[in-house]
């Protein structure tokens, strides 16, 4: 029952891993190549549109105020702003692009709830740069000036200094929403387990973390010392959110073979043929999940999928329905979740414990 590394959908096609890395990399390219023709069209027109920012920035009542006392960095704030105003353009076609390369691989319940995060993220994301750029951080600033206006200061502010902080927020909340979409992505793929989920933690945070902290200019200051905290919490949240939790829904445990394998057993029952199904006492540790049109309805095993993929199950055991009744794609579905089916003729009491210690005992075979 084991083909393959990755789970193969039923409306998925299969094809070789090369042909999805070389995928990834046109539209990762694609990505780059826009971003850079859009920053090169952006630098004849960034003067203009510093010279608003400035204005709006500005925490003095005229630009006597702001000087320029490295002419040099002013450059490196030109080409930075460019290259952001870019990323914010291209970043909702990068994030459709994505979800569609992604999209096939998903089951019904995973491509919905990614979708929904990146709307909702997306619009939140743009609505905090709004309201930081526009409103906060000028505010922060004339809170400032005022300070050292009452304390009898005279000011004098690096216009440099002003915009690479408003860039440093920038940049702080683009790789915190970077990080997080990768967390949800993972998770959306199963990727993140409840076993191995402090394998990922230390990886995004650690790695995360040493990224922006290198980045961003003065180190260990305050402001990014605040910024990096930021980020970490809102990481560990989507981590927190993106694990793949079980005993929730099913009363699931593992249960060990003879030679120590670890084993979930799910029974399912199909009632397509119109007849209920009987009281059946479940054997411990295992749950009984109902369906009314498994063979036939692509919904229905799609939740299958989903179902196997939350709890990590090993072994499903079918009554009601016979082998012949599913299409070849899921069967092959099902060995590359690693999940082996068994067919019950009989669904008594009697038969579910036979096959269950048949799945733990190696002196029978499997029907399938």
């Amino acid at each position: 029952m084991r083909i393959g590394n990755g789970l193969q959908l039923e409306r998925d096609s299969s094809l070789p891993i090369q042909v999805h890395f070389d995928t990834l990399t046109q539209k990762a390219t694609t990505g780059f190549v826009f971003i850079a023709i859009l920053t090169f069209g952006f630098m004849f027109k960034i003067d203009g549109i510093l010279k608003v920012l400035m204005i709006h920035l500005n925490p003095c009542n005229d630009t006597s105020c702001l000087a320029l006392y490295e002419p040099a960095s002013w450059s490196v704030v030109r080409w930075l702003s460019a290259v952001f105003l870019s990323i914010l353009i291209v970043l909702p076609f990068g994030l459709r692009s994505m979800y569609n390369f992604a999209q096939p691989g998903l089951t019904k319940n995973e491509g919905k709830m990614l979708k929904n995060w990146m709307i909702r993220s997306s619009f939140l994301g743009y609505l905090t740069l709004f309201v930081l750029f526009y409103s906060l951080i000028p505010m922060l600033y004339s809170l400032g000036n005022g300070i050292h206006q009452n304390i009898g200061l005279t000011e004098r502010y690096d216009a440099v200094a002003l915009f690479k902080f408003v860039l440093a927020i920038f940049w702080s909340l683009l790789m915190t929403y970077v990080l997080a979409f990768a967390t949800i992505t993972a998770g959306s793929l199963g990727l993140i387990t409840k076993n191995n989920q402090d394998w990922w933690r230390s990886r995004i945070l650690g790695i995360g973390g040493v990224v922006l902290l290198l980045s961003l200019p003065g180190r260990w200051n305050g402001t990014n010392i605040l910024m990096l905290s930021g980020m970490l919490v809102i990481l560990e949240h989507s981590i927190r959110r993106s694990v793949r939790l079980s005993g929730q829904a099913l009363s699931l445990e593992p249960m060990f073979d003879h030679e120590g394998r670890r084993r979930i057993i799910l029974y399912v029952g199909n009632t397509s043929s119109g007849d209920e199904l009987p009281h059946l006492n479940i054997p411990e540790h295992t749950a009984l999940m109902r369906f009314k049109s498994l063979s036939t309805s692509m919904e229905e095993r799609e939740r299958l999928v989903d179902t196997i993929i939350h709890y990590r199950i090993t072994d499903i055991v079918l009554f009601g329905c016979e082998e012949s009744e599913f299409p070849p794609s899921f069967i092959l579905a099902m060995k590359s979740a690693k999940c082996a089916l068994w067919f019950l003729q009989r669904s008594d009491d009697e038969s579910i414990l036979s096959i269950q210690n048949t799945i733990l005992n190696p002196n029978k075979t499997p029907n399938t």
